[in-house]
C-alpha cells in the first residue's frame, strides 16, 4: 500500500493507498503506483480497468461514450469540456454540497463527467489528513456498498501519511507551516457509460506537500490522468473507484520557482475552486 513517499529533499509527493475496488492488482514499478489521494491523488498508473465486475458492477455492460484520449482519431482534436449549463438548464446543475463537496447531479453522462472531476478535487483535498473531516468526504460522494471498506483503507492510510509528513494524529502540520494538497482538473472526457454505470478520465495537476519555514517536505506538482467509476445510485453520480497513471506532463517552464514561504501565503491567500460551473 503506498503512502506518503518523500524523495531525497527536493520533492515531496503524496501518493494515496491502492483502491480496494480495483479487479487488478497494482503494478509495481519505479515506485509509483495506483494511488488513493492523490491522488491520487492523483495521481495513478498505468491503465486499468476500475469498474468490480463482481462485486460492484450491477447488471448490463456499459456502453462505449466518448474514447478515452489516445484512441479513435488520433489527429482529431477533443471538443472542450463544455459547462453543465450548456447542455441542460438550472436543473442540470449540482443541486446541493455536503461539506462544501457538490452532490446531486443530472443522470446523463454530462452530470458524470462534472461528479467525477469535483469528487476527485475533493479526494486530493487535504481535507483528507483529518480522520473526521475525511469520514464525512467520504459519506458524501461514495457509494454506500462501499463507503465502510473504503473508510478503513484511508483510516490505514491516512495514519502512515500524516506520519510520514510530520502532521498531528489529527492532520495538524508543524507549527508555522502549511499542508497544501489541492488539485485542479485541466481535462475531463467521458470513456464509457451505462444507465447506471460511468467511466470518466480526468486529467489533472495537484500541488503537495509543506509550505512555509523550515519545511523539509517542499511543495511539488503532480500530473496525472485519473479514471473515476462512478454509479447512479440514491439519486445522484457516487464514487466507486479509481485507477491513475502519471502525465501528461507539460515541460517546465523558465519562471523562478517561488520560496517556501511565499506559497503558504499563497495557499492562505487564494481558495481553491470547483470544477462544475
Amino acid at each position: 500500500m503506498d503512502t506518503a513517499q518523500s524523495t531525497p529533499e527536493a520533492r515531496t509527493r503524496v501518493k494515496l493507498p491502492p483502491d480496494p475496488y480495483q479487479d487488478d492488482e497494482p503494478r509495481p514499478g519505479r515506485g509509483r503506483r495506483p494511488l488513493v489521494l492523490l491522488a491520487a491523488l492523483v495521481a495513478l498508473v498505468a491503465a486499468i480497468t476500475i469498474v468490480n465486475r463482481s462485486t460492484h458492477h450491477s447488471g448490463g455492460s456499459p456502453t462505449s461514450g466518448q474514447s478515452a484520449a489516445g484512441s479513435g482519431s488520433s489527429n482529431q482534436a477533443a471538443s472542450p469540456t463544455g459547462p453543465v449549463t450548456s447542455q441542460f438548464d438550472n436543473s442540470g446543475l449540482p443541486g446541493n454540497t455536503a461539506d462544501g463537496v457538490p452532490i446531486g447531479y443530472p443522470h446523463t453522462g454530462k452530470g458524470a463527467e462534472s461528479a467525477a472531476a469535483n469528487y476527485v478535487v475533493a479526494y486530493t483535498s487535504s481535507t483528507m489528513v483529518n480522520s473526521a473531516a475525511r469520514h464525512r468526504l467520504i459519506d458524501a460522494i461514495a457509494d454506500p456498498a462501499i463507503a465502510s471498506d473504503l473508510q478503513s483503507q484511508l483510516d490505514t492510510a491516512y495514519s502512515q501519511v500524516d506520519s510520514s509528513l510530520g502532521l498531528s494524529a489529527d492532520g495538524v502540520p508543524p507549527s508555522g507551516q502549511t499542508f497544501v494538497q489541492r488539485s485542479a482538473p485541466v481535462g475531463v472526457t467521458l470513456v464509457k457509460s451505462s444507465s447506471d454505470n460511468a467511466t470518466v478520465s480526468v486529467w489533472t495537476v495537484t500541488l503537495s506537500g509543506l509550505a512555509g519555514q523550515g519545511s523539509t517536505h517542499p511543495v511539488v506538482e503532480n500530473w496525472s490522468t485519473i479514471t473515476v467509476t462512478v454509479r447512479w445510485t440514491g439519486g445522484d453520480w457516487k464514487w466507486v473507484s479509481f485507477a491513475s497513471v502519471d502525465g501528461p506532463v507539460p515541460t517546465s517552464g523558465q519562471q523562478v520557482v517561488s520560496g517556501s514561504q511565499d506559497l503558504q501565503k499563497a495557499v492562505n491567500q487564494f481558495g481553491g475552486l470547483r470544477y462544475a460551473r
